[in-house]
């Protein structure tokens, strides 16, 4: 059982490598970097990259980041035992992330992947059992997936969103009151701001309705989390003025156009999710709650190296990439 002790020291920790994340400032020098993936190799690793082709090593430099952070944050969270349903909630994350790339190499015919970037005994059975999508699931949590995911991926997609949501609510439920922190209501605000860039999403991909969406918003038991999502189908996508009197109004900073574009609107959503995170890390430092914001802080710093990894790919200039990416820590360039 953790004691005020052992909370000020894992919240002295948090502190402690947050301070040394590739954020803000830092990652403006990261984006800065040109030239090839050897280059930015070397800044991210601080050694010389193997004599790989380029394509393997910018997948390798991937699956090192993603390996990296997962490592860094179970050697700090590992000792809190009472977390441990939430720990492992919160990893099958990167889990999903694979299954879903799975499906869309399933359903284009392509042969198995001979690495993924992350690995678990889940992934590894549906790598034997390939293509076999009913066997390769068979006895998981994601059993429901059959021949017929493959039909319609979205779908597919947003049932493992909300999958991921649910269990990571659960698991967050289960923690002693007075130790939970902050973490049940940094859940509550990221599941709304997920279900509202879905709404906009399939308003704006798919042309589907409010009646379309039935069931694909992922719901919380005695907690609202979608009444802002379907809020959104009152309003008018190609005309952002009719958004005037949106409860979420803030979301709209950084739009230039007349219609609304989504994935401005997304970048604000984790802008806000960022800066909850980094305010509750400090505001409950005895609870819980400096676990939790440990992996969102470390997944956004995965996903920006990651991002940056793959504009290097595709020569992607250095001006270019402040233009199109989300910095955390910083402001949107």
């Amino acid at each position: 059982m953790a004691e005020p002790l052992e909370f000020s020291y894992l919240y002295a920790r948090v502190c402690g490598a947050f301070s040394k994340m590739r954020l803000g400032d830092t990652a403006r020098e990261l984006m800065r970097v040109s030239g090839s993936i050897v280059a930015l190799w070397k800044t991210l690793f601080n050694e010389e990259a193997p004599n790989l082709p380029e394509a393997k090593l910018v997948f390798e430099a991937e699956r090192r980041v993603i390996a990296r952070s997962i490592e860094s944050f179970l050697r700090l969270a590992k000792p809190f035992s009472e977390s441990s349903e939430l720990i492992h909630a919160l990893i099958s994350k990167y889990e999903i992330s694979v299954i879903k790339s799975m499906l869309f190499r399933l359903r284009a015919g392509e042969p198995k992947p001979e690495e993924t970037s992350y690995s678990s005994s889940i992934i590894d059975q549906a790598l034997s059992e390939w293509p076999r999508i009913d066997d390769m699931f068979r006895r998981t949590p994601y059993a429901w997936l059959n021949a017929q995911s493959l039909e319609n991926i979205a779908v597919a997609e947003n049932h493992l969103d909300q999958q991921y949501y649910m269990s990571l609510w659960s698991s967050a439920h289960k923690i002693d009151q007075h130790k939970v922190g902050t973490i049940l209501d940094l859940i509550r605000w990221e599941t709304i701001y997920q279900n509202v860039v879905w709404a906009l999403r399939i308003r704006r991909y798919y042309g589907m309705t409010k009646q379309d969406a039935a069931g694909m918003f992922v719901e919380v038991k005695s907690v609202d989390t979608t009444t802002l999502a379907l809020q959104t189908f009152q309003y008018d996508i190609e005309r952002i003025e009719s958004f005037e009197h949106w409860p979420l109004k803030q979301l709209l900073e950084g739009q230039t156009g007349p219609v609304l574009d989504v994935p401005i609107l997304e970048i604000r959503t984790q802008e806000d999710l960022f800066a909850m995170v980094r305010r509750n890390l400090h505001l409950h430092p005895f609870s819980y709650t400096p676990i939790y914001c440990y992996f969102k802080l470390l997944e956004y710093e995965t996903s920006l190296l990651l991002a940056v990894l793959e504009s290097v790919r595709l020569g992607v200039a250095p001006e270019e990439k402040a233009k199109v990416m989300w910095i955390p820590g910083g402001k949107t360039v």
